[in-house]
C-alpha cells in the first residue's frame, strides 16, 4: 500500500495553511485478518512465481522452504519454470491483511500543511457535521479574500 502521493511544491510558509483530516489509524480502527477473512485472491485461487524472478531476487530458497504447497510447472511454449502454488493456503502476504472494525473515524482540523500537521496540535471535531461545517466556513473565507483581490 506504498502510494506515492503527487504534492505540487508548497508556495507559503506551513504556517499559513490549515488541513483538513480524516483519520482511521490502523491500531485503532483495524485488526489483523486471515486469508479467508480477506477473500485474499492468493488464499482462494493459488499464486504463480517465475522461478528465474525469484533466483534473481534471491528469493528462492525462502519461497521454496517456506512450507507451502507447490508444484514446478514448465509451459511448452516457454523456457521458463514456475512455482504454482495450490488454493487454500496462508499467502506470503498474510501479515499484512486486516479488517476494518467499523469504528467511526477522526476528524481534525489544523495549522500546518503535510509538512507540519500534527493531530495532537489539532482540533478534534466530535461529530462529522461539525468538521464539514467548519471546512465550508474556512473555504469561504478563502473565497472572499479572493474575490476582494
Amino acid at each position: 500500500m506504498n502510494r506515492s502521493v503527487y504534492r505540487p511544491p508548497p508556495r507559503m510558509a506551513t504556517q499559513l495553511y490549515k488541513t483538513y483530516r480524516v483519520a482511521s489509524p490502523i491500531s485503532t480502527h483495524f485488526r489483523k485478518a486471515t486469508c479467508a477473512e480477506v477473500s485474499c485472491p492468493a488464499y482462494l485461487d493459488g499464486w504463480t512465481y517465475k522461478k528465474s524472478d525469484l533466483e534473481r531476487e534471491n528469493l528462492l530458497y525462502l519461497v521454496t522452504h517456506a512450507g507451502k504447497r507447490y508444484k514446478e510447472m514448465q509451459l511448452a511454449d516457454d523456457d521458463e519454470t514456475y512455482l504454482v502454488f495450490e488454493p487454500g493456503q496462508v499467502c506470503f502476504q498474510a501479515s499484512s491483511h486486516r479488517l476494518s472494525l467499523e469504528r467511526p473515524e477522526f476528524y481534525y482540523a489544523g495549522r500546518g500543511d503535510y509538512r507540519s500537521f500534527s493531530n495532537r496540535r489539532a482540533t478534534k471535531f466530535q461529530r462529522p457535521e461539525d468538521w464539514v461545517d467548519s471546512s465550508a466556513n474556512h473555504l469561504g473565507m478563502i473565497i472572499d479574500a479572493i474575490n476582494q483581490g
